[in-house]
């Protein structure tokens, strides 16, 4: 009989010492899952926040603008040559593929 009570003196200090390792992760997943929800909200808080105008009565002045691809290619030319713009397209190669012309304008401004 006393070797009853010695293993079930063992099996409930083994059971209590599970049940505390449960409790501490549990707190420790609640706080986790605390921050988580709490960081998102406030993420979302300040995009909400944060809608930004677009530019208006914005102007972009330049004798040159280049279209280039993602790998940083030239695909594209907008320039201003002898007082004529000029609009060009390139391929993969470099090889203006068209090109356009344009009149030349008085500056009558």
């Amino acid at each position: 009989m006393n070797s009853k009570d010695l293993s079930s003196n063992t099996l409930l200090a083994r059971v209590r010492r599970i049940e505390v390792q449960t409790r501490i992760w549990q707190v420790v997943a609640l706080f986790a899952l605390l921050t988580v929800g709490f960081s998102r909200t406030a993420n979302v808080k300040a995009q909400q926040n944060s809608k930004a105008e677009p530019a208006r009565d914005a102007t972009v002045e330049a004798q040159n603008f280049m279209l280039k691809d993602a790998a940083g290619t030239v695909m594209g030319q907008l320039t201003v040559r002898d007082g004529k713009a000029q609009l060009e397209l390139y391929d993969a190669s470099g090889k203006v593929t068209w090109s356009t012309n344009t009149r030349g304008i008085a500056a009558s401004r």
